[in-house]
């Protein structure tokens, strides 16, 4: 039998973000880019650690996707953690969240 192959965290969002657009959610993500200088993010300020998707319909929702093996960093914690005391719905959502439900329920 083979092995399960690792859900990419690209693969994950893409999935999210569809399914947001079928449930008719408004969603943006600000996708990063290779550059001479590394993988960037056209966005600035104190962007560094953004959430990967904001998604609006009756309330907001921010989401920081993470593949099979990723790691939650510092600076996308506190973003989660500034979002949630402002009043939005905020989840670090992986494969696991996608394949047991756990997306349908954030935004069913």
């Amino acid at each position: 039998m083979a092995a399960k192959k690792p859900m990419r965290g690209k693969e994950l969002q893409k999935a999210v973000v569809d399914y947001a657009h079928a449930k008719h959610w408004a969603v943006a993500h600000f996708p990063a880019v290779e550059t001479t200088r590394g993988w960037r993010t056209a966005i600035a300020a104190d962007a560094k650690g953004f959430p990967d998707i904001v998604a609006v319909r009756e309330r907001v929702v921010v989401i920081e996707i993470k593949g099979d093996g990723d790691t939650v960093k510092p600076e996308q914690e506190e973003w989660l953690r500034r979002f949630r005391a402002a009043g939005a719905d905020a989840y670090v959502v992986r494969p696991k969240d996608w394949l047991d439900g756990t997306v349908e329920e954030i935004l069913g």
